[in-house]
Formats: structure tokens, C-alpha cells, sequence
């Protein structure tokens, strides 16, 4: 039974659910940086999405790895990933970088990401669903 669930949930469903994870962190990063936009001294933080989505891939039972000093230790099970300043907006006297269009375009990017994601899930589900309802018959 074990090797028929590792087949119908194969990497791209796992590589899906990750995706889900990460945008939904990179959201939790970027209204952040929103909601600081008039905070003096609040420095932008970002999410590499594509470096961290390989990593999952490349890291030993799909788990993040702390590989450098300055990352913080996520653990096994945390779904947290290494944020990074984001440099993308200009410096003010205040010492804040967050340029309101920026974020928001990168928000609205990331929702969509979010839900092409989520829509491909459902689809592998319905795919699976159907051949399920098949073999029954």
C-alpha cells in the first residue's frame, strides 16, 4: 500500500505542497513589509522562493537545512523559511526601504502563484479521484 500512495503522491504533489508553503510564507513577509511601510528604521524582508523550493528538493527527507551561520534553525516540521532583505526599495531619510508599489505588485504575484498552486492540487486530486471511481466499477 505504501509504494501505491508514494505513486499517486509522487514529487510533483509534494513539490506542489511546498510551493503552497512557501508562497503562503512569502505572503506572511510581504504584508508584513506593508504594515511597516511607515515604521522608521523597518528594513523590507523577501523570500528567495525559487532557492528555497530547491533546497526542499535537494534536502535529505525534504526538509530546509540551516547552511549558514546567519540562518535561523528551522527545524524538521516548521514550514518556515529563511527571509533576506529585500533591497527593491529605495532608502529613506527614516531608514525604511518598503516601497508600497513594489510590495503590492509582489503580493499580488504571489497570491496568483498561490492559487495556480493550489488549483493544480485540486486537479491532481480529481485526477486521482476519477481512476479511483474507475477501478471500482
Amino acid at each position: 500500500m505504501s509504494n501505491f500512495i508514494d505513486g499517486v503522491f509522487d514529487k510533483t504533489f509534494h513539490g506542489l505542497q511546498k510551493n503552497l508553503q512557501l508562497t503562503y510564507r512569502r505572503n506572511e513577509a510581504l504584508t508584513s513589509n506593508i504594515a511597516n511601510a511607515e515604521t522608521p528604521g523597518y528594513r523590507a524582508v523577501d523570500l528567495n522562493f525559487a532557492q528555497e523550493l530547491e533546497k526542499s528538493f535537494n534536502a535529505k527527507n525534504n526538509v530546509l537545512q540551516k547552511d549558514l551561520p546567519e540562518h535561523m534553525d528551522i527545524g524538521r516540521d516548521s514550514g518556515n523559511a529563511h527571509l533576506a532583505q529585500d533591497f527593491s526599495g529605495v532608502t529613506k531619510d527614516d531608514g525604511n526601504n518598503v516601497d508600497l508599489d513594489v510590495q503590492m505588485g509582489k503580493l499580488s504575484r504571489n497570491g496568483w502563484d498561490y492559487m495556480q498552486s493550489a488549483a493544480m492540487i485540486r486537479k491532481k486530486l480529481q485526477i486521482i479521484r476519477d481512476a479511483i471511481r474507475l477501478a471500482e466499477r
